[in-house]
């Protein structure tokens, strides 16, 4: 079993005077109580060296977007009934194959005989926002061609967009 993945320490860059030189400096420093206790529990200590693979967290507003979709699909749609929109999300992605890592498996003698998609995550520190997008605008083409062909996909995403609880 694979190691467990830690939650990510937000950041915000900002402009300090360096106590040492007197000088104007960018540094990053804790968004929050809860990164600051973060990094405290994680035995982070000032001149600490540390190592980060820095990404802009996704909008979280579009995020909500992506789960009325599901939202809409299970209150709509008779095969999404009683689903979770988070589990919709996943099932349209599998389905379309959106945003999935495809493997197959060829067989001598047979040929090719069998085709994996496994759904990528979707979490915020996974994809960037430009691929979220696309994502999205994938999820509502295959709506669009799948469920309700009297639809265009900017419709679909204006109903998710009409769902309680997204903010425009």
């Amino acid at each position: 079993m694979g190691k467990a993945k830690r939650q990510p320490i937000y950041l915000r860059a900002v402009k300090l005077i360096d106590p040492t030189s007197g000088a104007e400096v960018s540094a990053f420093v804790p968004a929050g109580a809860a990164d600051m206790a973060t990094a405290q529990e994680r035995g982070i200590k000032i001149g600490n060296l540390l190592r980060a693979d820095l990404t802009r967290p996704r909008n979280i507003q579009f995020h909500r977007l992506a789960h009325a979709l599901g939202g809409l699909m299970a209150e709509n749609v008779d095969q999404f009934a009683g689903m979770s929109h988070h589990a919709v999300l996943k099932k349209l992605q599998f389905e379309s194959g959106i945003e999935c890592d495809v493997t197959r498996t060829e067989l001598p003698e047979f040929g090719m005989v069998l085709e994996n998609k496994q759904p990528r995550s979707l979490a915020f520190d996974c994809m960037e926002q430009g691929q979220f997008y696309e994502f999205v605008r994938g999820i509502c083409t295959h709506i669009a061609s799948t469920y309700w062909p009297q639809c265009t996909p900017e419709e679909i995403e204006s109903m998710a967009q009409a769902m309680p609880g997204v903010a425009a």
